[in-house]
């Protein structure tokens, strides 16, 4: 702003220099006053192309982000790690081919051996499953490329990790797909459909990397905190430099014509200044229906009232769709001018999600008549509906009926503590009070002395529900699906549901993203506010977190939290090894442990297949731990997860 004071002051003094000049002529008469005159001359001159040059180039507005509420945050895809490792592979091959670099240099080995690593392990794994191998056997099978007919599959394993380049890839402008590349497709397409996986063609490609989510942190989804503002839009910025040039052109060759166009320049800033756009208006927006099912369409309506006493010659509003929702048809925009007590209506589409989603504040944006400036800023709705509840409903089938236990040790367990029950525990020695019907009276008679008998107390187990909402948890089957730990949310409170109505107390919490935990407890309250917490997005919210988590430190936050009888039950995509390792370390502190695992990768591509089969070794590397594991698929309805009992 300082800036700009400066030479607006000596604008002014011109002005009116000029302005005195012209009123009295004699007052230019002699030498002094044409030497003033003709410095004047030529510095408002130099300042009018100064000025033009800096209106051009320059803006005091900084960048302003706004939200995009056409789609929800992106997520990476599962196996993208890999795609981008087959990338690096074909970069730094083509590059060799084009500068005549060694082939099998230091530099191009260290990817080869990463993606021949997890390949080899993922084999070795698959062909225990699925034929009996042992890991010698297997790896046996997998050096002598007699685990499979498909010869690019084969000689991945058996052929070596520098495969000789064709003689087209030295060619300009050719980039054909490397052997090594080729090979390890074909040896993950293999693995995948003994796995009777939905596997891919063997000739497929790999998608592009830039299709698979980049997982980077996106910051805020809805930025608001600097609001409201008002901005220039940059329309006149033209405008006013044609007019400055023009002004010191007229200046320059003295054509007063010229000079006076500098008037229509200041007088459009002017206006800009004086009068700040703003927009006196109303909101109501419905929601048909109120409460669907996951997956229906919602149909949203948002009418804009002008209950001001002047015109908005220009209004753009963009409707705060909740970033756990996507827009199916029609448009969240409005861009339309409003008289004095007129509205207008717009209509979109939503798809619904599991989850209770609360409307962000809708922003409003007024331009000016001149389209000089605009001001940005949020506006409530008035009238109508501001969130969207979805799925997280009780449980409709029979309390009553039988049905699989929800944990992996049902019923009472021992507490760790001594007293009254009628399970024998120990002897002690007789205490005054003790009652006289747990005195050992064949203990008297033998030995003489008084002996009191304990007991191992009954206790109904009690168990955590934990979600796994670390930022690499945060991954989805299409970039804009929805993540692995908002499916973990709807299954978290199956899980606790189903438990609650056993009668089992059951407590809350989350690895990574918010800070969500509640005690172990039962009670109809308690129920509502495990499905307050799970349903909305403060414990488990869409947007991925922008730290990576600590499991060792994760791990000990929840054993400070945790009593050693508790029972937990995990909830994670087991997309990393980092997944694995938060489990086996609950476990290892003493409680016992079951996973529930939402599948969210798409093994119908190369780079989803890959992960798929990660995601299996990990399974099974639980298993092999005497871990229960309850591989869920997410499309599949939450009422079903519930009969054929959701928790293992």
């Amino acid at each position: 702003m300082r800036r700009r004071r400066i030479p607006t002051i000596v604008g002014l003094l011109a002005i009116s220099a000029g302005v005195l000049l012209l009123a009295l002529p004699e007052l230019g008469g002699g030498l002094l006053p044409r030497v003033a005159a003709t410095l004047l001359t030529v510095g408002v001159g130099a300042a009018a192309v100064v000025l033009a040059a800096r209106e051009l180039f320059d803006s005091d507005d900084p960048e302003l982000r706004l939200p995009t509420p056409e789609s929800r945050p992106q997520y990476r895809v599962p196996g993208a790690a890999f795609a981008e490792r087959l990338d690096r592979i074909s970069t730094v091959g083509r590059r060799a081919a084009d500068d005549a670099d060694e082939w099998d240099g230091a530099r191009e080995r260290t990817p080869r051996e990463r993606v021949y690593a997890s390949l080899h392990e993922l084999g070795v794994d698959v062909l225990g499953r699925t034929d009996g191998d042992t890991p010698g056997a297997a790896a046996d099978r997998l050096a002598d490329g007699a685990w499979t007919d498909d010869e690019a599959a084969a000689a991945f394993f058996a052929d070596g990790l520098c495969p000789p380049l064709p003689r087209r890839a030295s060619f300009p402008l050719v980039r054909p797909e490397l052997p090594v590349v080729r090979r390890a497709r074909h040896a993950v397409a293999e693995l995948a459909e003994r796995l009777a996986a939905n596997a891919p063609d063997s000739a497929s490609r790999l998608a592009p990397v830039e299709t698979m989510g980049d997982g980077a942190a996106q910051g805020e989804y809805w930025p608001t905190a600097e609001l409201p503002r008002t901005r220039s839009t940059g329309r006149t910025r033209r405008v006013a430099v044609a007019v400055l040039l023009a002004s010191a052109g007229g200046v320059v060759m003295g054509v007063p014509g010229a000079v006076l166009t500098a008037a229509f320049g200041i007088a459009l800033a002017g206006a800009a200044r004086i009068w700040e756009p703003t927009a006196d208006i109303e909101l109501t927006r419905t929601l048909e229906p109120r409460t669907p099912t996951p997956g229906a369409t919602v149909e949203v309506t948002v009418t804009v009232r002008n209950v001001g006493e002047t015109t908005i010659p220009d209004l753009r509003l963009l409707d705060g769709v909740p970033a756990g929702l996507s827009v199916r048809s029609g448009s969240p925009r409005l861009t339309t001018a409003l008289r004095p007590g007129t509205e207008r209506s717009f209509t979109y589409a939503l798809t619904a999600v599991p989850g209770t989603h609360a409307f962000e504040s809708p922003l409003v944006i007024a331009g000016d008549f001149a389209g000089a400036r605009e001001t940005v800023r949020t506006v409530a709705v008035t009238d109508g509906h501001d969130s969207l509840a979805c799925g997280f409903e009780r449980r409709s089938d029979d309390a009553s009926s039988p049905r699989e236990q929800a944990t992996q040790m049902p019923g009472q367990q021992k507490a760790g503590v001594t007293g009254s029950g009628v399970e024998f525990d120990s002897l002690r020695a007789y205490r005054p009070g003790d009652p006289a019907s747990r005195i050992d009276w064949h203990h008297r008679a033998k030995t003489g002395d008084l002996a009191t008998v304990e007991f191992q107390e009954p206790r109904q187990p009690r168990v955590a529900v934990v979600v796994d909402a670390r930022r690499a948890a945060y991954v989805a089957a299409t970039p804009g699906n929805v993540p692995a730990p908002r499916h973990g949310a709807s299954a978290a409170y199956s899980v606790a549901d189903r438990l609650l109505d056993d009668g089992v107390p059951v407590g809350i919490g989350t690895v990574g993203a918010g800070d969500c935990w509640l005690p172990a407890t039962t009670g109809e309250a308690h129920r509502e506010a495990i499905r307050t917490r799970l349903a909305g997005d403060a414990a488990v919210p869409w947007t991925p977190p922008e730290e990576s988590t600590q499991i060792r430190e994760a791990v000990d936050d929840l054993t400070a939290r945790l009593d050693p009888d508790v029972q937990v039950v995990v909830v994670s995509p087991l997309c990393d090894d980092d997944g694995v390792d938060l489990v086996r370390q609950l476990e290892g502190a003493g409680h016992g442990v079951s996973v529930v695992s939402p599948d969210c990768t798409d093994p119908s591509t190369v780079a989803g297949a890959y992960a798929h089969l990660a995601r299996e070794n990990r399974l099974s590397t639980l298993r092999g731990h005497d871990i229960p594991v309850r591989d869920w698929d997410p499309t599949t309805p939450l009422r079903e997860v519930q009969a054929r009992g959701a928790a293992v």
